[in-house]
């Protein structure tokens, strides 16, 4: 069967026409495909911003095969599964944005390596982040060709992937590919390997394998994705109406007979579908499921650092909590590092500490932090993931800033996406949230916003999707702390919108 690079090629020779949700809604319902279509975050993107919300090489999907239902049914298996409830537990770790990067293939590994560990070692709250700038860039990943299935997992178990703090994701941002080298120094010490990966269905549909394979654990799998997929809202998704554009690798994370669909983790944010999840007929048409990996652990004994989670920054006091999955740890031992360096440590007589940690006296920056069970003996017996957070015991005085870029003149009258590079400074500490905020001539005032922080980085404003008018437009940055919260704002600027 001939390969081709359907994740980005074929786009290439399609002309993005901008999804009419109205239009599309009337179609689904004619045809009565159960779903419900809006408009998304991904909905109407620029041909080349497609392009990089995919990522994915695969093989073409003209013709497709199908086991027979019943062809070896499990009495024992439950009608529905969904790993975000399982007994009251969410043990899937939380949806990303590959954003502006064909990275969908590191993204979907990701996702289903943290959830396997959760599920694994038992800890629902298994504050576990790992890196897939990393498992992407020293891969062999790229954002304008994608990547597969079959490299990650094989890379997954040679190799292993670090933590998040070892390799922050910044492809998404800027659309450029990250050297190897740009990971930390002992990524080696810090990888996660999985000691073996399977793939359930190789090429062929077979519902009952999937829901048996379900019940370990989540599924990274491929799908074709259709014009009407990036508008789905809610219900189950069918494809209804459009192209397709190109391949696309996520995650199967549960199931449901009475709605005979799977449930998807995507990586597109929050904002698209169900909260970034989705339901998807075993029936349709995109080949959801034909291809499948799933991934064994070696987790035994863990340790979680629960608090403090990545990204966040702290004044004078750090709320610690650290959990080891095993009663026989006799106490536990963190330890903060700033680079190589151990600037502060501590340890709990018990496997469950909870108490703040005095951080007054570090310098404001970036910290990393891990923690150690430890034996009755003093000797360590499992040890975390490192994790990042920020000291900001100082208040700065911000600074924000934006200018039109790649073409994009704000004094001239605007149209269609226009770019803004935005400058953030005043603080060795990133801001915690940026805000991008449009009021137009009906007065109603509009707000995105991020929450990665770099000090220079591009804002899209899709033009075309608001009314023809004057519009002000302004930045607004926040640095958020637990003892402080510091904000600047950009003076409105006066804009002439007119598509």
């Amino acid at each position: 069967m001939k390969m081709i690079f359907w994740g980005l090629l074929l786009m290439s020779h399609l002309a993005m026409a901008v999804t009419d949700v109205q239009v599309l809604n009337q179609k689904i319902s004619k045809s009565k495909a159960g779903w419900v279509a809006r408009e998304t975050s991904v909905s109407h993107l620029s041909k080349e911003e497609t392009q990089r919300r995919f990522g994915l090489q695969f093989r073409d999907n003209h013709v497709d095969f199908k086991a027979p239902a019943g062809a070896h049914v499990n009495a024992a298996l439950p009608s529905k599964l969904d790993w975000r409830n399982q007994n009251g537990q969410n043990y899937v770790s939380p949806i990303l944005n590959q954003a502006n990067c064909g990275s969908c293939v590191a993204f979907a590994s990701i996702g289903v390596l943290e959830t396997q560990y959760r599920i694994s070692s038992g800890l629902p709250n298994f504050n576990i982040k790992l890196s897939p700038q990393n498992l992407f860039s020293c891969g062999g990943g790229g954002c304008d060709f994608g990547w597969m299935p079959a490299g990650a997992a094989r890379y997954l178990q040679s190799q292993g992937v670090p933590d998040e703090a070892c390799m922050p994701y910044t492809s998404g941002a800027t659309g450029q590919d990250v050297s190897c080298q740009a990971t930390c120094a002992n990524s080696n010490q810090r990888s996660l390997k999985i000691s073996s990966s399977t793939t359930p269905t190789r090429g062929m549909k077979d519902v009952d394998a999937l829901k048996q394979a379900l019940q370990k654990g989540p599924l990274v799998t491929t799908l074709t994705v259709y014009a009407d997929f990036m508008s789905y809202s809610e219900g189950v998704y069918n494809h209804v109406s459009g192209d397709a554009l190109g391949g696309h690798a996520l995650s199967i994370v549960g199931y449901d007979d009475s709605l005979q669909a799977f449930l998807i983790r995507n990586s597109w944010g929050p904002d698209w579908g169900q909260g970034g999840f989705a339901w998807v007929s075993y029936e349709d048409i995109s080949g959801i499921g034909e291809e499948t990996w799933q991934y064994e652990v070696p987790v035994g004994k863990s340790v979680s650092v629960n608090a403090p989670l990545d990204y966040q920054a702290f004044t004078a006091t750090l709320p610690l909590d650290v959990v080891a999955n095993f009663s026989q740890a006799a106490g536990l031992k963190y330890s903060i590092y700033q680079g190589a360096q151990v600037v502060a440590n501590g340890t709990c007589a018990s496997s469950h500490c909870q108490q703040p940690v005095d951080i007054s006296k570090l310098a404001d920056g970036r910290y990393e932090i891990d923690a150690a069970a430890l034996d009755a003996s003093g000797a360590v017996i499992s040890t975390s993931t490192r994790h990042l957070f920020y000291v900001a015991n100082v208040k700065p005085t911000l600074t924000l800033s934006f200018t039109g870029t790649n073409g994009t003149n704000l004094t001239s009258s605007l149209s269609d996406r226009i770019e803004m590079q935005v400058t953030t400074g005043g603080s060795v500490v990133p801001m915690t949230s940026l805000e991008f905020h449009y009021k137009g001539p009906d007065g109603v005032e509009h707000s995105h916003s991020s929450d990665i922080v770099m000090s220079k980085m591009v804002t899209g404003w899709r033009t075309n999707l608001s009314p023809n008018g004057n519009y002000q437009i302004w930045m607004k940055g926040t640095l958020k702390t637990n003892g402080f919260e510091s904000t600047v704002s950009t003076a409105p600027l006066s804009v002439l919108v007119q598509n």
